[in-house]
């Protein structure tokens, strides 16, 4: 699984959420995110970006391109650029001092398509396509002195205002928007009543798997193996050393010995083996984020290092795990 944004404060947030590790966060944008090199995909979620991406029609083919069989993507974008929140908004940014910068940014925003735009480009690709809008109605409060409204723009459509003004400009920019929303969201004895338009479509390719050229989406795990009761020799290199977490096994396989070990989309079974012997050529290879981290501590609890430069741009090394199974850890 891969997340991706352009944010480190976003990356950081996710990342923080994201407890059991189980996604591989990006600083990255969507026009620069190479989905084939992540293909064959089966699920492609956006929720609330592809406005910020003008180009994002022309993008969307090669995101499908790299769907494989029965691979499926969803999007949401909000679908009210015209609804006076927004077109009061470029209203006062074309009256500013520093309308030049404002406008164009503003422009940059409203990237959103409608329904027959995305049905257009999903079945184009050869997709299974639906598309719809609905408008919620949402009901804001008023307990503050700042206007509801203003206050639910400002993370959002307000951001490429902020960008750009000094504080003190943004004050008085925000200050003669708000008295342009007091009259087209008035309050009223419940609140504020915003109606907010948003775009869905959903696309699947069509065929199955068995009509693909292969089958195989992916590996579940990886085996190594070990002498009965050197299970612990075993937790001490791939838990205490690497740091992967030890996921139970079930009880009926838990009863033969061994263990299992996850981290991130990494997961590795140690199992028994009668007249076990190291495995000296094959080998499962690990992704770390930092290998010059994970090769000290391999280096500090006893097992070589051995580094290989074979491969240009590749950054790895091999090593053994506690019983001698060859192992190879590479950068990603």
């Amino acid at each position: 699984m891969v997340g991706i944004d352009p944010s480190p404060q976003m990356i950081e947030t996710a990342r923080a959420a994201d407890g059991a590790d189980l996604v591989e966060w990006r600083r990255l944008s969507a026009e620069n995110w190479d989905a084939t090199r992540d293909g064959p995909i089966d699920l492609v979620v956006t929720n609330a970006v592809l406005q910020w991406v003008p180009s994002h029609l022309d993008l969307l083919p090669r995101w499908l391109e790299a769907l494989g069989p029965g691979g499926v993507i969803a999007l949401q974008v909000p679908g009210n650029m015209q609804a006076p929140a927004h077109a009061l908004m470029r209203e006062v940014a074309s009256t500013h001092p520093r309308a030049a910068e404002l406008v164009p940014a503003l422009n940059r925003a409203r990237a959103s398509a409608d329904p027959t735009d995305y049905v257009r480009v999903l079945v184009g690709a050869g997709f299974e396509a639906d598309a719809w809008e609905t408008t919620y109605m949402h009901l804001l409060s008023g307990e503050h002195d700042e206007h509801p409204v203003l206050s639910w723009v400002r993370s959002t459509g307000l951001r490429p205002v902020r960008q750009i003004l000094t504080e003190e400009e943004f004050v008085e920019f925000t200050s003669e928007y708000e008295r342009r929303l007091r009259q087209a969201y008035p309050e009223e004895p419940f609140g504020v009543a915003l109606p907010f338009r948003r775009v869905f479509a959903i696309g699947r390719r069509t065929g199955s798997v068995s009509e693909s050229v292969s089958a195989v989406v992916g590996i579940d795990h990886v085996q190594v193996a070990c002498a009965a009761g050197d299970e612990d020799v075993q937790r001490g290199f791939y838990a205490g050393v690497l740091g992967m977490t030890e996921i139970p096994k079930p009880p009926i396989l838990a009863a033969r010995g061994g263990a299992w070990f996850a981290s991130g989309q990494a997961v590795i079974h140690v199992g028994v083996e009668a007249d076990f012997s190291p495995a000296r050529k094959a080998h499962p290879c690990l992704l770390v984020p930092d290998i010059d981290e994970i090769a000290r501590r391999v280096r500090a609890a006893g097992h070589p290092v051995t580094w290989d430069d074979a491969i240009p741009g590749i950054r790895r090394f091999h090593t053994h795990d506690g019983v001698g199974n060859r192992i190879e850890l590479q950068e990603r």
